[in-house]
């Protein structure tokens, strides 16, 4: 595989995989592990949730032969809504080693860049996420039925704006079962990129399968473990 195939397919799993264990009013532990292919290649990832009574931590960590990412965020949750405390990102390999550490501070409206002090944000926006709160923020908007599906990321002093929209209900073939499920499917402007993600209802809205188009390529991620809450789901 092309290095740059392998880069995309690892980036993949750092910023657009999505792995939300909710239902419309709670959060629950769970531990999910993916695997994704292009050719002969693959990269296996694994995230999990822990914590409790709105105090969490949310993991993530791809490992292949060229690279190894770790990710994490901690957060609060009340009223439906999430705000970062700490966001952490490590990669070692492909190409560059990277360090991402920011502190959350609200009250301040400051996201302090702790690796880099010179990109601390001032003036954050309200109900500003880090690159993977806003996942878990997601999966509870959909839940909830909600239908303004937008989020303002930040990862350093720049700002993101991720938007979704509902694409429909589908029924899906995975190693644990079939299982119906809704589909998502990001927003974009100017781009040929095509993102769908899939989310499991009846499986606490965990994420089944995403699949992106680039280029007429297609990567995609599909579910092979889970355990919500301590109880695994099984093949049938």
């Amino acid at each position: 595989m092309p290095f740059r195939r392998l880069a995309t397919l690892v980036s993949i799993f750092a910023t657009l995989l999505l792995t939300p264990l909710v239902s419309a009013t709670e959060l629950k532990p769970f531990r999910a592990v993916y695997e994704a292919r292009y050719g002969s290649f693959e990269v296996t990832a694994t995230r999990s949730l822990s914590g409790k009574a709105g105090n969490w931590r949310l993991d993530f960590q791809a490992d292949s032969f060229f690279a190894d990412i770790n990710e994490y965020s901690r957060f609060l949750k009340q009223n439906g809504q999430l705000s970062p405390l700490h966001y952490e990102y490590r990669r070692t390999g492909l190409g560059r080693n990277r360090h991402t550490s920011l502190n959350f501070e609200p009250g301040e409206k400051r996201v302090v860049n702790l690796t880099n002090t010179d990109r601390t944000l001032e003036n954050a926006p309200e109900k500003i996420q880090d690159k993977i709160s806003y996942q878990l923020q997601l999966a509870l908007d959909v839940a909830a039925g909600k239908k303004d599906l937008q989020y303002v990321v930040t990862d350093g002093k720049k700002l993101r704006e991720y938007r979704f929209k509902i694409a429909g209900k589908e029924t899906l073939k995975t190693p644990l079962g079939e299982v119906e499920t809704v589909k998502v499917q990001r927003v974009r402007e100017d781009d040929d990129r095509e993102t769908n993600i899939w989310f499991a209802p009846g499986w606490n809205y965990a994420l089944v399968k995403l699949q992106q188009e680039e280029d007429g390529e297609t990567y995609q991620i599909a579910l092979t473990e889970l355990i919500i809450d301590g109880k695994s789901i099984n093949t049938p």
